[in-house]
């Protein structure tokens, strides 16, 4: 039998049926949910919304953020979840490609450079309370799930009433968040636009589909082009020396403050950064989620100069955080490479789908990856805001040109 866990804040709202007929209640942390009702609605392979991953998470204290969970119920069954995240975001939360420092070069001297200047100089002090509902630090829709008995469009009307208790109760809200939707979730849109939430079109994520005839990365490889498949071999050449290796949970502690500064060194390139996990948070997600999450360190010299990490999802091998080291970047190609790396983990584990993310567009569109487009919905208490968020999304969605590595008759 499970131990119980220790007593955490909870607020109830199981008397409070709603419009949808669904009750429900929330909880402001994992360690107090119940796994058997949260797996009743959760599919196995669902990582993100397992209740290990969650309390892996939250145990790392990501900067500025706290949680929220909501669980629904009709008849006393479970029949829905979401999970929450609150976070303070400010104008830091910008990378530097949004916000410039110091004088910008001839070339940058244009009307972007000066309209994002002025608005570093007015808003540098502001601080904005974020709810969202779903994953900031990965793509897709990880902050929902219902049974599939349950009708759609009633289940997003639930979670649109939990929404509305959540501002209810956290006053200092000003944007409300629900993250990433796909345009065919009809259901999920007609709901969310009902209850006055807004549809915003973002990046897309990029995604690479596993050939039935790729067994080995070799199998990849043949289905590229001349240029794309000498490209790869050169920054597989480049590797030589390095060695790989995957880590323990143990390994992945020892390394932690270098493994923080690697991926420190990313994050600090991102255009967007609401948040940022420690070097525990690799530690607990090894130790929650055991072969389900890969971490991989690649070793010159006895030197941690990279680290690389996925997380499998049923059929879907996601990409997810790695650190570099810049300073030999370039001479390794140490970021390309581990790119070719997460092509070749999935062919060789089975997966039918590998999940890259919104960063690097092009670059992940030069392996072979499509985009797949996704809708945020949004609703702020600042109507002011409205029309400078809008004003920032091209600023955040960099222009990128899509590649076609593939032969034709591949």
């Amino acid at each position: 039998m499970q131990a119980a866990r220790k007593s955490s804040p909870v607020t109830r709202y199981a008397r409070h049926p709603g419009t949808s007929g669904l009750h429900f209640e929330l909880f402001s942390t994992a360690e107090a949910l119940a796994d058997a009702d949260w797996c009743a609605v959760v599919q196995p392979g669902h990582v993100f919304l397992q209740p290990e991953y969650l309390r892996a998470l939250e145990r790392s204290r990501p900067e500025r953020m706290t949680f929220f969970y909501a669980l629904f119920r009709e008849h006393g069954r479970p029949v829905a979840v979401a999970s929450f995240q609150c976070v303070d975001f400010g104008m830091d939360g910008f990378g530097p490609n949004l916000l410039p420092e110091g004088m910008p070069s001839e070339q940058a001297m244009d009307a972007s450079f000066f309209f994002r200047a002025q608005l570093k100089r007015a808003l540098g002090r502001m601080r904005v309370r974020v709810l969202v509902c779903g994953n900031l630090f990965v793509c897709g829709p990880h902050g929902f799930a219902h049974r599939p008995e349950v009708d759609a469009e009633r289940a997003w009307s639930a979670l649109a009433e939990a929404v509305d208790a959540l501002q209810a109760r956290e006053r200092n809200l000003t944007f409300v968040l629900v993250k990433d939707l796909a345009p065919e979730e009809r259901d999920a849109t007609r709901a969310l636009e009902r209850a006055g939430l807004d549809r915003v079109q973002v990046d897309p994520t990029m995604v690479l589909d596993v050939r039935p005839h790729w067994h080995t990365f070799d199998d990849y490889l043949a289905d590229l082009t001349t240029k794309y498949r000498a490209n790869a071999r050169r920054s597989r050449k480049q590797l030589q020396g390095v060695e790989r290796r995957s880590l323990s949970a143990g390994e992945i502690a020892r390394y932690a403050p270098q493994v923080e500064a690697l991926y420190g060194a990313v994050h600090q390139r991102s255009r967007l950064r609401p948040s940022r996990v420690r070097g525990s948070y690799f530690v607990h997600l090894k130790e929650a989620l055991g072969e389900s999450f890969n971490f991989l360190g690649y070793f010159e010299g006895g030197e941690l100069r990279a680290f690389n990490s996925r997380l499998r999802a049923g059929d879907e091998s996601e990409s997810y955080y790695l650190g570099i080291d810049y300073a030999h970047n370039e001479r390794l190609a140490l970021y390309f490479n581990l790119l070719l790396d997460d092509v070749e983990y999935g062919i060789v584990t089975g997966a039918k789908r590998i999940q890259f993310g919104r960063t690097s567009l092009e670059c992940k569109s030069a392996l072979g990856a499509e985009p797949l487009s996704l809708n945020l919905f949004t609703r702020h208490r600042e109507p002011l805001l409205y029309p400078l968020a809008r004003s920032l999304l091209p600023l955040v969605q960099p222009k990128w040109h899509a590649r076609h590595p593939f032969k034709e008759h591949a």
